[in-house]
């Protein structure tokens, strides 16, 4: 399977244990107030896992590409435990992570405008924690018609392209938040990195 085909796709033999990862998310981490804005139109609460200077703020928001535009990947105060395990886990699987963050996405009636991130195939590593069936990611191809998949929280790692007009959102009703350890891929995907359930350009 070359990267260059697909739009989403599973990390090759890639799990992690969701409710360590849970049960360091609200022990550890939310013992660490959020960076909190909004984002396309949906209000997200995020600490940064790796920064550009170490610092849980720097990253959880966009970057300007009029900043030192460097790979954030200094581990901050909360990659450590379970986490710092997950994170090296993907190194080993021959991810390249950086700006690491884990985002508390809310729900709240708005809806996400469909963006792309970047001009040139670009890729996005998704673990969900915490979520609920009306999370949901979707890319609009060029003909205008929607594919649209639910990441489950089931320890495994999902791959997303954000080069592809896309969008995350959270249907829910009241407030159930959606929290996900999402992170850049510096070095591209290498050819058998990717696995079904996948979806083609």
């Amino acid at each position: 399977m070359k990267s260059e085909n697909y739009m989403f796709a599973k990390l090759m033999g890639f799990s992690a244990d969701v409710d360590l990862l849970k049960k360091h998310f609200l022990e550890e981490v939310t013992k660490t107030d959020p960076i909190l804005f909004k984002d396309n139109n949906v209000k997200y609460y995020g600490w940064a896992i790796t920064s550009r200077d170490g610092s849980v703020d720097d990253g959880v928001k966009r970057i300007s590409d009029n900043t030192n535009n460097i790979r954030g990947v200094t581990p901050t105060k909360v990659c450590s435990g379970y986490l710092l395990e997950v994170m090296d886990s993907l190194k080993d699987a021959g991810v390249s992570p950086y700006r690491a963050r884990l985002m508390q996405m809310e729900s709240e009636g708005d809806e996400m405008q469909f963006h792309v991130d970047a001009t040139k195939e670009t890729w996005r590593l998704h673990i969900p924690i915490t979520t609920n069936p009306d999370c949901l990611f979707e890319w609009r191809r060029e003909d205008g018609t929607i594919e649209s998949v639910h990441l489950p929280a089931d320890g495994s790692a999902w791959l997303v392209r954000v080069d592809v007009q896309h969008r995350a959102i959270n249907k829910s009703k009241g407030s159930a938040s959606r929290v996900h350890l999402l992170m850049g891929c510096a070095d591209g995907l290498k050819t058998g990195m990717l696995s079904e359930p996948c979806i083609k350009i």
